[in-house]
């Protein structure tokens, strides 16, 4: 039996490639190293390399091009558009999916080409359609795998240390309405069995969540892909920031993006040490000491990217 096999990377739009490169790299001390332009599509991106998984900001280039999915969710401002699961075995995957009624594009090739004329590839299989800013995660299957991987999407070079501290991406979280339903939904599109329900109290939102786990990580076990839901449906308005853990904030994401990713969970080697360097540099956070120490950091510093970092 195939399994899928972690986290792959994370897709981040932004407006402004450079201004979003600059934000990552002397904000948050998450290094790009690699990066390029998409031979079809009008976009391009950067790679900040975090373990096996990567953060990709992705912006227009060509919006003649460009998906009108990415267009308008762009439109809305910066933010999360999808994320990607890995597989090593993409055939089998996609083939166990269409067994199961699940309507696929793909397997597919896809390539980026760098500034210095190298190229690395990939096969591709999306879920409903070929969009990156969707809910439904695509699958993913490089060229190359372990640390020949790693180097090719830093750039052809050895991944970067982190200045922040960051050295594993732990989950990402998705935004739903219903979520038993949905729990079934995305148990049936992906073959994966999810967690019994249980509460974001321990995190510091008001939320009811259900996890998937993705293969295994070399940090802290496996990685984990959830959904959540609001525990109140009561209108919010969207017009107010109202930024993840704070009260409303899930509820308003959904009525603003509908069911769509809403946070990437990241693994710090020290929280303090993690906390001192975003002091230093003024960024907004929600911290969270009692319990299980966390920090938020607010997506107005992160373009508009809800991140929650933890210690491990």
């Amino acid at each position: 039996m195939h399994m899928l096999i972690g986290l792959d990377h994370v897709i981040i739009g932004v407006n402004n490639l450079e201004a979003g490169t600059r934000i990552f790299q002397e904000d948050l001390g998450l290094i790009p190293s690699g990066g390029g332009q998409h031979p079809t599509g009008g976009t391009a991106n950067r790679i900040i390399v975090i373990g096996d998984t990567y953060l990709e900001l992705i912006t227009i280039q060509k919006p003649e091009e460009a998906q009108q999915s990415i267009r308008e969710r762009l439109a809305q401002g910066d933010g999360y558009l999808n994320c990607v699961f890995g597989s090593d075995a993409i055939a089998a995957d996609s083939a166990a999916m269409s067994t199961r009624g699940i309507s696929i594009i793909g397997p597919y090739a896809g390539a980026l080409h760098s500034p210095g004329g190298q190229s690395r590839a990939w096969q591709r299989t999306d879920v409903e359609r070929p969009d990156l800013a969707q809910h439904y995660p695509f699958l993913i299957q490089h060229d190359s795998s372990g640390q020949e991987r790693r180097m090719r999407l830093a750039g052809w070079q050895e991944p970067p240390t982190h200045p922040l501290g960051v050295t594993g991406v732990l989950s990402t979280t998705l935004a739903v309405e219903d979520l038993e339903e949905a729990t079934v939904r995305f148990q049936r599109v992906y073959g994966l069995e999810p967690s019994e329900p249980f509460s974001g109290e321990f995190e510091g939102w008001e939320a009811q969540i259900a996890a998937f786990s993705l293969g295994k990580a070399p940090h802290n076990g496996a990685q984990r892909f959830e959904l959540a839901s609001p525990l109140s449906k009561e209108h919010v308005s969207v017009e107010t920031p109202n930024y993840l853990p704070a009260k409303g904030a899930l509820a308003a994401h959904l009525q603003r993006y509908g069911e769509s990713l809403c946070r990437m969970t990241l693994m710090v080697n020290d929280l303090a040490a993690a906390r001192h360097y975003l002091n230093a540099r003024h960024i907004t956070y929600t911290h969270q000491e009692q319990g299980n120490p966390l920090l938020w950091i607010h997506p107005s510093q992160a373009c508009g990217a809800s991140i929650m970092l933890v210690e491990g």
